[in-house]
């Protein structure tokens, strides 16, 4: 996942990048760097905002499962 398609997913699933950081247990300047492109998407966060998307899982289920 490119910064700009993690951006737009972002837009898509009105979350924020510190809300998305924070949900995927990473430093919300993670978040930030992975927004601009200074930091490559990890593979199992671009999985779960694309799950998420695709309405097969929520943010309340990966809160729960925290």
């Amino acid at each position: 996942m490119t910064h700009t398609q993690y951006r737009a997913l972002l837009a898509k699933l009105d979350l924020s990048q510190v809300a998305a950081a924070n949900l995927v247990g990473a430093d919300p300047r993670t978040g930030r760097r992975w927004a601009l492109g200074e930091r490559p998407i990890p593979a199992c966060v671009a999985i779960l905002l694309r799950l998420i998307a695709k309405g097969t899982i929520t943010v309340a289920d990966v809160e729960k499962a925290k």
